[in-house]
């Protein structure tokens, strides 16, 4: 498969704004002067890199899929599972280790059975969250996703109807929170279950994957599409293109369906960032960065909570700051590039063996 431009560099940006985030909130934790605690002062709320994430994982994981069906006629599942597992789980596990044996948790054996099968996120919707690395909550999102997503788009892949299935399946996931908490609400009025919907949809956004398999399909069979007029003028295509990062940045948000309106706005920029010719965003150090994402998502959380509790606190919060964020970034990309080259590697090699017969 070809390079698809730009999609390095938006998992950059989405994993950077993960990290300062994360900086903010764990120093909110340990009662340090933080940007949260100052609500004047803006910057990008991090749960939406997530989300964005989301959308780009559908949007690929769909396109390939298609381009092996195209290819070969099929979809080999055995190859699909091996490639998603030998590309994810191997970092997945060592954080669990690494954080396990660096903070030595006194965890209940639920807290850890979950992690363990691939289920962080319900293990944060009750209340059982993996905190000394909770970011591994939508890894568990991800991989679930991947597991169902296949065998639905065998059956559904080759059905003239097939968009309105996509748009079905992702309204229906949408809706279910509302529809649980209306049942619960009145007829079964449990607290703990109201919590556990709340926590668990919060973050298990099925749905904005959903929106990004549709863009999977609509960028695949771009040539076959008629698009409105207006959407191929040039200004209203750079103006819907930047409008997501825009509205983020300034943390414009929606009292309800906020995540599923970020991730029909981001979808409608992957498509253009990828497909326009003029609209080219990368850089060699967005490229770079954006290859190594993935391990600067998992190992950011057990750096910043070590450098935190080793960084000297000074009366001058500018220099603290200075010199946090500074050891921060260059000690994640440093281990996380380490990481990459050598542990992450093995795995990609042996990942290619499974990889679509481009003969």
């Amino acid at each position: 498969m070809k390079y698809l431009k730009g999609l390095d560099t938006l998992r950059a940006l989405a994993a950077t704004i993960v990290v300062v985030d994360h900086i903010e909130i764990i120093k909110q934790n340990h009662h340090i002067s933080n940007l949260i605690d100052h609500p004047s002062l803006i910057y990008p709320d991090g749960h939406l890199s997530v989300i964005l994430f989301f959308v780009i994982s559908g949007f690929l994981i769909t396109y390939l899929l298609l381009i092996e069906e195209n290819k070969t006629g099929t979809i080999n599942l055995k190859s699909f599972y091996l490639r998603r597992i030998l590309r994810i789980w191997p970092l997945y596990y060592l954080i669990l280790f690494l954080s396990y044996v660096i903070f030595n948790p006194d965890y209940s054996l639920i807290r850890i059975l979950l992690p363990l099968f691939i289920a962080p996120n319900i293990s944060y919707a009750i209340c059982e969250a993996w905190d000394v690395s909770p970011q591994i909550w939508s890894i568990g999102v991800e991989e679930q996703f991947y597991m169902v997503w296949p065998l639905i788009f065998i059956l559904i892949s080759k059905s003239k109807r097939i968009f309105s299935y996509i748009i079905l399946l992702t309204l229906l996931f949408t809706l279910l929170p509302f529809g649980l908490k209306f049942i619960n609400l009145f007829f079964v009025k449990n607290t703990d279950f109201g919590i556990f919907i709340s926590r668990f949809f919060y973050g298990t956004k099925f749905n904005c994957m959903g929106i990004g398999v549709l863009l999977g399909f609509i960028y695949f069979k771009r040539n076959e599409i008629k698009f409105p007029a207006v959407l191929k003028n040039r200004l209203v295509i750079y103006f819907l293109t930047a409008l997501p990062f825009v509205l983020w940045f300034f943390k414009f948000h929606t009292g309800h369906l906020n995540d599923e309106l970020y991730a029909v706005l981001f979808a409608f920029s992957i498509y253009q960032i990828v497909h326009h010719s003029k609209i080219n965003i990368d850089l060699p150090i967005t490229r770079f960065l954006g290859k190594i994402s993935y391990g600067i998502y998992l190992f950011h959380w057990i750096i910043i909570i070590l450098l935190i509790e080793y960084i000297p606190r000074i009366d001058n919060e500018y220099i603290y700051n200075a010199a946090l964020y500074s050891c921060v970034f260059l000690l994640t990309i440093s281990v996380s590039w380490i990481s990459f080259v050598t542990y992450e590697r093995f795995f990609l090699n042996l990942k290619k063996k499974y990889e679509i017969n481009k003969s």
